[in-house]
């Protein structure tokens, strides 16, 4: 018989708030995490703007040698893994250490120190070369300090399929526990600001130099930005015996691959429609029984059309079904992304609640869906499904039901 899973801890780290509580807070009141960027010198881009998170506000929570040897999403992810271990209250579960597992999602890693140690190493003016700043280049660093922090000795794995990456991660937490292979995985993604990737998005013009207007009429591309979620998936009957908080159930997902084009979605909105209904065919339940969508969003205008097209491919009238993109408020947190909109997705089926698609003026007539715009929406949310579609043409979808 296969094992149903629950999401029994929440853990978060956005340019909206340090923890769960505060970034849920300011999502619900449609507060805007995009500013000027600080991180770096953003002088002569078209898009100068990006969601950063506050470190400064994480560094109490970390001791001083975490706080020079660990990159910024190992921080994010080791910060939103003990938030959500915590929440789940898992280390008193009475779980072996090898009954649990670790799968994280990542697509830059520690890229911007990697970047800093390069420029050192080619031009010494600019700085001091620092061994620290090539030690932590592997995107698997976040999920081994996290094993390491609590102990964890289960299956392991850092997946990298760009924005699609931790909803893949989850998804592969699902069927971990699903097929018996582990009891409990911390399952999600994180991902810091590089200069890589912003100099990389605005060359191929793609990034708003305001913030993002997702589905809307004049939207002009997305915005960058950074931090973590994980969530705690555990066998449901057993959360339910030691009298644990769930969320909601995660009862299905997908991973596909459009092999349409690397950067595009495939313009129809088949693909996207492909990977939500093998997601809804893997949790068993119809079209008809979603309530809610939280989308991609990019706020480009070629994503957003093609996953108009899909959600209205599978969901007929999508008048009927509430869609939001939460990029609107942290911006594109690239292989988080996926992670973060899942957590959130979460909260929404929890509390009743869906976010805002903020700075929402009209919607395009090529994006048919009904946006939650500005304000959030308040009802009881029993299905929601959250997509992720990436470069490369990886597409992936988990679908979630209220408990």
């Amino acid at each position: 018989m296969t094992r149903r899973v629950a999401i029994t801890g929440i853990g978060l780290v956005t340019a909206l708030g340090s923890t769960r509580d505060e970034s849920w807070t300011n999502l619900v009141a449609g507060s805007c995490g995009i500013a000027p960027m600080t991180l770096f010198d953003s002088d002569g881009y078209r898009s100068r703007i990006a969601a950063q998170v506050d470190v400064e506000a994480l560094a109490p929570r970390l001791t001083p040698l975490q706080r020079r040897r660990w990159s910024r999403s190992d921080k994010f992810a080791v910060l939103a893994a003990r938030e959500a271990v915590e929440d789940a209250g898992l280390q008193n579960a009475g779980l072996p250490p090898d009954r649990v597992g670790v799968m994280i999602g990542s697509s830059t890693g520690d890229l911007i120190r990697n970047e800093r140690y390069v420029r050192a190493s080619i031009d010494p003016a600019s700085g001091r070369r620092r061994l620290t700043d090539a030690w932590n280049h592997f995107f698997s660093t976040a999920v081994d300090i996290i094993a390491a922090e609590f102990g964890f000795e289960g299956m392991r794995s850092c997946i990298v399929a760009a924005c699609a990456s931790s909803t893949m991660a989850i998804g592969s937490g699902l069927d971990a526990i699903r097929f018996g292979r582990v009891d409990a995985v911390l399952a999600g993604g994180t991902d810091g600001l590089a200069r890589l990737t912003f100099s990389g998005f605005n060359a191929l013009k793609v990034m708003d130099p305001v913030p993002c207007r997702p589905f809307d009429r004049c939207r002009a591309g997305m915005n960058i930005g950074e931090g973590a979620a994980v969530v705690v998936l555990e066998e449901l009957s057993a959360a339910k015996r030691r009298g644990a908080r769930i969320y909601a159930e995660v009862i299905g997902h997908s991973m596909i691959c459009e092999a349409f084009h690397p950067t595009s979605p495939e313009p129809d909105g088949r693909a996207i429609a492909s990977a939500m209904s093998r997601a809804l065919k893997d949790a068993g339940v119809p079209a008809a029984a979603v309530q809610h969508v939280n989308a991609h969003g990019t706020a480009t205008p070629h994503n957003d059309r093609a996953e108009s097209r899909g959600i209205n491919l599978v969901f007929g009238d999508a008048g009927r079904i509430p869609v939001t993109s939460i990029k609107s408020m942290i911006g594109h947190t690239l292989g988080a992304s996926g992670g973060i909109e899942a957590a959130v997705a979460a909260l929404t089926v929890y509390h009743g609640v869906i976010p805002p698609t903020i700075h929402h003026e009209e919607t395009d007539p090529e994006c048919q869906v009904d946006i939650v715009a500005n304000e959030a929406r308040h009802g009881r949310i029993e299905c929601a499904i959250s997509i992720s579609l990436a470069f490369g043409g990886n597409d992936a979808a988990v679908v979630l039901r209220a408990v």
